[in-house]
């Protein structure tokens, strides 16, 4: 499952916000000239360019979430890596170090985010039908994820670590003869199972610890990682390489599906091109899975730090059922993950309830797309729970405000 390197574009567009929260401050003009690696917006998180070039633009432009976030607009060239003199790594800095390589999980947040005892890490190996870019990291870097586990091992203090692995992924034997050495790391197989990876799922099952509702596995003494974010620390510490490519899963109706290396801000439709282009007349591209992802309205948008696959339907892949009322009937409910009320919390999110949204927890939904799923009425749950989210964000950011001017 060799992992292939496509083309640089001519072009990227890089969003400033490419993580929970806030959009980054750019750090750059048009007209500048960039290298690769060099820090172009700052704020809770940081982004750097992953090529050489110059800025032509830096406007609002199309984003994975839907919406037009800024971003920097970069014309590719030849040019020189840009030199980040590493931080030494010791007990305390490895937030700094996540935070100045722009390292963020899957779901864009940061990979640490407390100051908190750690005791435990479970790295999540899992893969979904369609993703596989797990499985490829493992099987293409075994070591560079066992380097990069073991500095986090060491500047946290934990004292064990586990990585979760499906019982039929060729990366099975793989990690397992990469870790023979370390005793204080754990290869579990586990059944494949869908959603495998939720954080709490993991810790109860694997660290035997329950998350109580409204914490975080950070507060039991467990740390929730993934491999793309472990390879990425590698990369921050060993080679001072920030963030700015991404191993994404490119499958359906392409040519030549498989895993490929692609650069921040890459457009999704070159990424499509350099996998031999649409195997029939695309009418549907999700990204992130075709169960928990989203519908692009573009094939402009760009891959970003959270983008884990690119699935290409064509109108024979797709059953097209009108929404109708929800009746009820609580399957949603039933195959939810976390415990929690999809069904109420749609109808809030709907009404822009985001009261009532916060008081169910709505924050604590990982969008597996379940719900959405089994859904008889065949109601977008999650893209309206994602709304809700925003609102209640948006709300809670207003009662910070006034709080502050009181």
């Amino acid at each position: 499952m060799k992992i292939a390197t496509i083309k640089t574009p001519d072009q990227v567009i890089i969003p400033l916000q490419q993580h929970a929260g806030a959009v980054c401050n750019p750090l750059v003009r048009v007209g500048d000239t960039v290298s690769i690696g060099q820090l172009i917006g700052d704020g809770e998180s940081r982004i750097h360019s992953s090529v050489s070039g110059e800025v032509t633009a830096l406007s609002e432009m199309p984003h994975p979430s839907g919406k037009d976030v800024l971003s920097v607009v970069i014309e590719t060239r030849n040019g020189e890596k840009k030199d980040i003199k590493p931080e030494e790594l010791h007990a305390g800095t490895i937030k700094s170090i996540i935070r100045e390589f722009g390292i963020v999980e899957p779901n864009g947040l940061p990979t640490m985010s407390k100051k908190v005892d750690i005791d435990t890490i479970i790295i999540n190996g899992t893969n979904t039908g369609d993703l596989s870019s797990n499985a490829a990291l493992m099987l293409d870097y075994p070591s560079e994820i066992v380097h990069g586990l073991k500095a986090l091992m060491e500047s946290v203090g934990a004292k064990k670590a586990i990585i979760v692995i499906e019982l039929n992924s060729e990366a099975l034997h793989v990690m397992r003869t990469e870790t023979i050495p370390d005793s204080n790391i754990k290869i579990v197989a586990t059944p494949a199972y869908y959603p495998a990876g939720t954080e709490n799922t993991l810790v109860t099952k694997f660290a035997r610890k329950k998350v109580p509702r409204g914490s975080t596995p950070e507060d039991r003494g467990v740390l929730v990682s993934s491999i793309a974010a472990i390879k990425a620390l590698h990369d921050a510490v060993h080679d001072s390489i920030p963030m700015i490519t991404k191993t994404v899963t490119v499958t359906g109706a392409v040519r030549s599906p498989g895993n490929v290396l692609v650069e921040i801000g890459t457009s999704v439709k070159h990424v499509i091109d350099e996998c031999g282009g649409c195997s029939g007349t695309p009418v549907k591209i999700i990204t992130d899975g075709a169960i928990s992802g989203a519908a692009q309205y573009s094939d402009e948008v760009p891959v970003i730090k959270t983008t884990s696959g690119i699935l290409v339907q064509t109108e024979s892949d797709i059953n097209r059922e009108p929404p109708a009322p929800c009746i009820n009937c609580a399957w949603c409910v039933d195959e939810c993950p976390i415990g929690l009320m999809p069904h109420l919390l749609y109808g809030y999110a709907d009404s822009a309830q985001f009261d009532k949204c916060a008081e169910l927890y709505i924050s604590d939904c990982v969008e597996c797309g379940m719900c959405a799923y089994v859904c008889p009425s065949k109601l977008p749950i999650v893209q309206i729970i994602r709304y809700g989210k925003h609102g209640v964000a948006e709300m809670e950011a207003d009662m910070e405000t006034v709080e502050v001017k009181a």
